[in-house]
């Protein structure tokens, strides 16, 4: 009897565990087509499994779940039911304040033993799919990776040769444990020497079978920024293989491998450099996990410096550190090839913090008869970064295809910033070809572009020919009795435009009085873009050329990046600056305390 009695407790207790709900917190998504929707929460109650989630995107966004969305869990569907705040099917938008929109989806009741499961809006392209749900510490199935792309590939005895060409590099790309309906979206980017102001940027997916190929011209040997995204909140791993002009690349990822901290699903290298493009790949992960024991950049070294001397010491001090790293790490001549650009890296911070003794003759000298690889070796310049290293350059005829390379470089980007330059000593046949190509390009275009703008208060480039130091009191003298808004921004860039959206309303309250918005921009913003922009938001807009973008933007803020905001006076004193739009009601205080002046 006692026995009879204690099995019935343990049966109802049992039945009532049953009962209980099973909450997952901000649980793990593998892959996800959507990288501005989370999942914040999944309840596993006993009639419905809930889906907590959040649209956030950085401008009002639309956008809609279907009604055949389903959960998908050991091999079973689970239909959806319902949502809490819209009908499915129904297209609705985030709020246009906060760009964000909460939502609750219901689905039929998933078991609650439940590890892992997929949320499939379908398999069609644009459909909102979450795969490999789960909560924190459940690990995913490692695919086991194809002995050929684990061989121990032969070392390349040399570096890739500095040769131009335009033989398209192919990359392919192979996913394991690929499911239909990941459509998992590669990003792959790499310097573009015909524009270096921007990068070559694409967009790929992958197809139903996990495989996708990419083709493009990239010049000469260079890294190439491969990431794809994981999941949401922007989770990505990203790679940097060396690729030469008309090679090929084959590149393994494994979907299930999404770690907490370092999210890499690269696997393995098959083709061009597989063994260097794999060390690589691995350095970087560790010196990721590792910093402490990277060489340190010491901003504050060239910050500090108040003679060429003590820039020189602590640039020597820096190099120091640099080569000891790779002593301690044992690296192989052909492995130091990896760390070549930190000569770059840190002649770059030279220019950037301590600019007035970056471009003394000085220390011109002293780069000189240093005669740093990257420069005169057949290593390059990498990216639009360095375009202040290259003014080193511009006026010389110092040999070495770095400093050949350093030359062109800066010579296109003139041209582009919309400077009326001369021709620069280009001893590389190749290049003195592209630059005379590109050059009679650029002019007709420019050209067709000035003629597009008919507008009073738009201004393409007519300042182009004012020294960087001059061009903010020319155009402020413009406007003397005046307050001036002035407004660094880009097309590209999110806040910015929030700032402009939400500034809108400010503007007409304060239209009838002496006050002027001002809004520069440069090269970064596609001119198409940027004339959309000038026809909707009112104003005054300028586009300056890279070197008055860079000088404004050190000037004053000591930084690049966008949006800044700065307020002067009806005779021109700087009142106020700000970095980053943080909201409408700072910058309207600011602003009416100048207008009472």
């Amino acid at each position: 009897m006692k026995r009879t009695a204690f099995l019935l407790i343990a049966a109802f207790a049992l039945i009532s565990c049953g009962q209980k709900e099973k909450v997952w917190e901000n649980p793990m998504v593998g892959v996800s087509s959507a990288d501005q929707i989370t999942i914040q929460k999944v309840v596993f109650a006993q009639d419905t499994t809930y889906v907590f989630m959040e649209n956030y995107y950085p401008s009002m966004a639309g956008f809609t779940f279907g009604k055949d969305t389903y959960i998908e869990a050991d091999g079973i569907r689970y239909a959806i039911k319902g949502c809490d705040s819209f009908e499915l099917g129904e297209y609705i938008t985030t709020d246009p304040d906060t760009w964000r929109k909460q939502f609750t989806l219901f689905f039929e009741p998933v078991p609650r033993t439940t590890k892992v499961f997929d949320l499939m809006e379908g398999t069609f392209e644009g459909a909102y799919n979450f795969f490999n749900i789960r909560a924190h510490g459940t690990e995913l199935p490692v695919a086991e990776v194809p002995a050929e792309y684990l061989a121990d590939y032969p070392e390349y005895d040399e570096w890739p040769a500095m040769e131009y060409s335009e033989n398209p590099i192919t990359l392919h790309f192979k996913a394991l444990n690929y499911k239909k309906g990941m459509n998992a979206r590669i990003d792959v980017s790499n310097f573009d020497i015909t524009d270096p102001s921007s990068f070559n940027e694409q967009q790929i997916y992958l197809d139903d079978n996990g495989m996708a190929e990419y083709s493009t011209v990239i010049y000469y040997p260079e890294e190439i920024q491969v990431t794809m995204l994981l999941g949401s909140s922007n989770r990505a791993s990203s790679v940097y293989p060396m690729m030469a002009p008309g090679e090929e690349l084959t590149l393994l990822m494994d979907m299930n491998v999404v770690a907490d901290s370092i999210h890499d699903a690269f696997v393995g290298f098959k083709g061009y450099m597989a063994k260097y493009n794999k060390w690589s790949h691995e350095a970087n992960l560790v010196r990721m996990a590792y910093k402490e024991d990277s060489p340190t950049l010491a901003k504050w070294t060239f910050k500090n410096a108040q003679t060429v001397s003590e820039l020189i010491a602590g640039y020597d001090s820096v190099m120091t550190s640099v080569q000891e790293y790779c002593d301690r790490h044992g690296f192989t001549e052909f492995e130091r090839k990896h760390f070549f650009d930190y000569e770059l890296r840190y002649l770059n911070l030279v220019s950037e913090y301590s600019d007035s003794l970056f471009h003394t003759q000085e220390f011109l000298d002293y780069i000189l008869s240093k005669r740093p690889e990257c420069f005169f070796g057949d290593n390059i310049v990498p990216d639009f970064d360095y375009l202040d290293l290259c003014s080193l350059f511009a006026g010389t005829e110092v040999n070495g295809k770095g400093a050949v390379f350093c030359r062109y470089l800066y010579g296109v980007s003139q041209l582009r910033g919309g400077k009326k330059v001369e021709k620069p000593y280009i001893e590389d046949p190749y290049l003195s070809n592209l630059y005379d190509r590109l050059s009679g390009g650029i002019n007709n275009e420019m050209a067709k572009n000035k003629d597009m703008v008919t507008a009073p208060n738009v201004h393409y480039l007519d300042l182009a020919d004012v020294a960087p130091e001059n061009i903010l009191p020319t155009i402020l003298d413009r406007f003397k009795g005046k307050t001036v808004v002035l407004d660094m921004w880009a097309t590209w860039c999110g806040w910015c435009i929030k700032g402009h959206q939400e500034m809108a309303g400010y503007k007409e309250e304060v239209k009838d009085k002496d006050i002027v918005f001002l809004y520069l921009t440069s090269s970064s913003s596609p001119f198409d873009q940027w004339m959309h922009y000038t026809a909707t938001v009112p104003g005054e807009h300028y586009y300056l050329t890279e070197e008055q973008d860079k000088y404004l933007s050190r000037s004053i803020w000591g930084t690049g990046g966008v949006p800044k905001y700065a307020i002067f006076d009806a005779e021109g004193s700087q009142l106020y600056k700000q970095l980053g739009w943080g909201g409408l009601d700072t910058i309207r205080v600011e602003i009416d305390k100048a207008l009472e002046k």
